[in-house]
């Protein structure tokens, strides 16, 4: 589509996302959407009953939420607010969740789908023009986080400073808002972003992707109903640029929009846990089945990573199983016992295994400038003086070393299948493999959700 050049940066934004459908997707983007909605849903629905999720339904709950909207996972219902809310919590509570990887660590599904699936259940939505909203909301969110803090970022949690506001674009585009509204829409989001890496490791974490969900989707409905808000939003003298990154909004923001699509970059998490960490859960892991080490036999485990790795996954001594997700100790200590990492292996029981315990107090690791996120050299030392080491250049799950369509759908039913029920589980994979041919994208939501009286 053409842009006016005149515009300003924030409303080309909303230009490209109001004046692109489904038909000027590429295939790449539409397999990458298919691949990343069967990830969103398998890991909010297998994250539903997780004591966090618990806690943030319970919370609304006592607030009054209340309504016909879908819990995913689960058979209560509640306001859009809230099941947007703890449907974001929920996608990003087991930390299973797509990375978009190109410059920042954003989970861009988390904060626009569960908008997305909210409007599903306002007003008929077709699956072309949700699959579209999909795509773009999450252009924006991964747009505007990788030009803005793809490079010095104090501490922001990236998904929560610009999730909501892709979040907003998508949900105005399902709302039919012109170009304008759209860049309100974006403002309001833009007004309530929020997110600190200080929270990683307990639950905050997964509550900023769940905020974001919940005030990208009001943000759009207040435009809707004509709330005003700043035409520069995104670029103005004091939004988002210069407050969170300190910098002019970069014209690159819009440049090339349409030529590939950020979604395209999505990659797909093996394990549930920090996505800088896998690298050394695969090569722990590949060095200890190879060569048939023992734990007993292990007198210390090298690490060398790339600095983000030790700031996001530092925590060596982790007190709490949320915690052990951010610890390149725990990681490779679960790699060496059970050549894995699975969502069970992060629990109070695995936290306190004594093995474990040990072999984290052997970790050493030390940042690398230059290393990838997904790179990582292993040196494990044996008590009897050997050395076994392994280089692990792109961990299984990046872009260089994908999981396959077989890969995802199986990490999907390991995930849903003991919450929904195995036939629901498949009728869920096949509505989401068909989205584009469906009249009704609200089908998601009802497979998606737990009937009464399951056990």
């Amino acid at each position: 589509m053409s842009l006016n050049p005149s515009s300003t940066l924030s409303l080309r934004l909303a230009e490209f996302v109001a004046g692109t459908g489904y038909d000027q997707l590429s295939q790449p983007a539409l397999d990458a959407a298919r691949r990343s909605l069967v990830n969103f849903l398998g890991v909010t629905i297998g994250g539903a009953h997780h004591e966090e999720t618990q806690s943030a339904l319970a919370s609304v709950e006592a607030l009054g939420a209340g309504g016909p909207f879908t819990v995913i996972g689960r058979s209560e219902r509640l306001d859009a607010m809230s099941a947007a809310l703890v449907n974001g919590i929920g996608s990003a509570v087991l930390d299973f969740d797509a990375t978009q990887m190109k410059h920042t660590n954003i989970h861009p599904s988390g904060p626009v789908l569960p908008a997305l699936l909210a409007i599903t259940e306002l007003r008929n939505v077709s699956g072309r023009d949700f699959i579209a909203a999909f795509v773009l909301g999450t252009e924006i969110a991964c747009r505007l986080a990788n030009h803005l803090l793809g490079g010095k970022n104090p501490g922001w949690h990236v998904t929560g400073i610009t999730g909501g506001v892709g979040a907003a674009a998508g949900a105005a585009k399902l709302l039919g808002l012109d170009p304008p509204a759209m860049v309100a829409a974006m403002g309001i989001a833009a007004n309530q972003a929020a997110g600190l890496r200080e929270m990683y490791g307990t639950a905050c974490k997964a509550l900023t992707p769940g905020r974001a969900a919940r005030d990208g989707l009001l943000a759009a409905v207040m435009a809707s109903h004509g709330f005003s808000a700043p035409a520069r939003p995104i670029e103005g003298g004091k939004g988002l640029a210069r407050v969170y990154a300190d910098m002019e909004a970069p014209e690159e923001l819009a440049a090339d929009l349409g030529a590939g699509f950020e979604i395209e970059l999505n990659v797909f998490k093996p394990y549930p846990c920090a996505i800088v960490t896998h690298a050394v859960i695969d090569g722990v892991a590949a060095i200890c089945r190879d060569s048939a080490v023992v734990p007993g036999a292990i007198a210390r485990i090298e690490l060398t990573v790339s600095p983000v790795a030790i700031q996001l996954a530092g925590h060596m001594d982790p007190q709490t199983p949320l915690q052990s997700k951010f610890s390149l100790s725990q990681a490779a200590a679960l790699a060496a016992v059970h050549h894995d990492a699975r969502v069970a292996h992060f629990s109070r029981m695995c936290l306190e295994d004594t093995t474990l315990r040990d072999l984290r107090a052997k970790v050493v690791a030390r940042p690398q400038e230059g290393y990838r996120k997904n790179e990582a050299f292993i040196r494990i030392v044996l008590e009897d003086g050997r050395t076994l080491e392994r280089r692990v250049e792109h961990a299984l799950g990046s872009l260089e070393n994908p999981m396959s369509d077989a890969d995802i759908a199986g990490k999907y039913r390991s995930l849903a299948t003991g919450v929904i029920g195995p036939a629901q589980t498949e009728q869920l994979l096949d509505a989401i493999i068909n989205l584009a041919a469906c009249d009704d994208a609200s089908l998601l939501v009802r497979y998606a959700s737990r009937l009464e009286g399951r056990s």
